[in-house]
């Protein structure tokens, strides 16, 4: 729930004409939390922006994009999936990858945070994917108000941290599946 104090609109937006936008967004909120990766996150972006059921949600406060989820179909891309399923084969846990929306990005810049504008992002994804699961990887490993944060959500872990792409930064993957009463 958003707190008053913030005076927000969530609404969808055209990820292409966005994109320095969401990058500086992404970079911003994950330096500020002490995530590695940064430098890296989003510059794949470009490659996703005609996706069959991308989704970018912001949340604007006037014309200024302070928060921000995108993502789509697994099925859509088979790129991470494809670089995931090892570890989810490893618990048991492919079967999240079946018609699930992967949250790629969900950033929410830190002069905005804890008022409730990533919960109000997911509540307005799940109004708007057909999907019956969320499914996301993360290399928040030491950052535990993202954790506490996916774990009030609902969210479940589903892999532990592995290599990712052979960097120096390990990511582990989490799902939240809708039960029929918590989907719009």
């Amino acid at each position: 729930m958003l707190t008053e104090d913030v005076d927000v609109d969530i609404a969808p937006f055209d990820l292409q004409d966005r994109l320095d936008e969401v990058r500086a967004l992404a970079r911003t909120a994950m330096t500020d939390a002490g995530q590695p990766g940064g430098i890296l996150v989003a510059k794949y972006l470009d490659e996703v922006t005609e996706l069959d059921g991308l989704l970018a949600l912001g949340a604007h406060r006037g014309q200024r994009l302070v928060g921000m989820l995108v993502g789509w179909p697994t099925a859509s891309r088979e790129w991470w999936p494809h670089h995931v399923r090892p570890a989810l084969t490893a618990t048991h846990n492919e079967h999240w990858l079946d018609d699930a929306f992967e949250l790629a990005e969900l950033h929410v810049h830190p002069d905005v945070q804890r008022h409730g504008l990533a919960s109000a992002l997911l509540d307005e994804v799940r109004l708007r994917i057909d999907q019956p699961r969320i499914v996301l990887g993360t290399n928040a490993l030491n950052n535990q108000r993202a954790r506490q944060f996916y774990r009030g959500q609902g969210f479940r872990t589903l892999t532990g941290p592995f290599e990712w792409l052979g960097l120096d930064m390990r990511i582990f993957v989490l799902g939240l599946e809708f039960s029929g009463s918590s989907r719009g």
